[in-house]
């Protein structure tokens, strides 16, 4: 269980982490439609599209990577995680579609799709997160470890809060400063609940002399 938890923390790491990678051609231009109003699709425009797409390099790819192979190690101990494993590959595609919608659709269904498919990524990572942390949560709590799971949870929630946060965030003012300083609040407590469950994990699985 040891290899599924480093496997885990740096899938998770990754995800917290956002450096956006430029790939493909520019996109068509962008055209204004009446129905939406010219704020927010020039929001959509301007802070979700782009100009041309980028990925996040590190969670678009390498943290669900992580995270997909710790699930499998930790299927055996909960076999709920599966659900995350189900998740993962459709936030992918999500992901995915989102950088080639640009190329396909125009206008309003354009517009509507990319910020529908902005939040339920976001939705989708918060509750993948959610599913392997109480799977794992379920197979470590002990009555000595209790204290450290309710910190490590304080920690979970108010990682997830700021991700929500960030989602908004990039929604109305893009990636500038603002995004940049509330990313290290996300980091932060990333960091701080995976110290808790490195604690959790070390007082239960050296009292039962776990070996893997």
């Amino acid at each position: 269980m040891k290899k599924a938890l480093i496997l885990l923390a740096i899938g998770i790491i990754f995800l917290a982490i956002d450096i956006q990678v430029p790939i493909g051609e520019d996109y068509p231009p962008m055209e204004m439609v009446d129905e939406l109003g010219d704020e927010i699709q020039g929001k959509i425009i301007n802070n979700l599209i782009g100009i041309r797409p980028y990925i996040d390099i590190f969670s678009d790819t390498l943290g669900y990577a992580f995270l997909l192979i710790a699930s499998l190690f930790l299927l055996k101990y909960n076999f709920n995680i599966i659900f995350a494993m189900i998740c993962i590959p459709i936030s992918i595609y999500l992901k995915i579609t989102m950088i080639k919608l640009p190329y396909s659709l125009v206008l309003r269904e354009l517009y509507l799709k990319m910020a529908g498919y902005h939040f339920l990524t976001a939705a989708f990572e918060i509750l993948i997160e959610f599913i392997i942390i109480k799977g794992v949560i379920s197979v470590l709590q002990c009555t000595q470890t209790k204290w450290s799971v309710n910190e490590l949870m304080v920690g979970w929630i108010l990682a997830m809060i700021s991700k929500g946060v960030l989602t908004g965030i990039h929604f109305f003012f893009g990636r500038g400063i603002f995004y940049s300083i509330y990313s290290l609040v996300m980091v932060g407590a990333t960091m701080f609940y995976l110290n808790r469950l490195y604690l959790v994990s070390k007082f239960k699985l050296e009292g039962n002399n776990d070996k893997e």
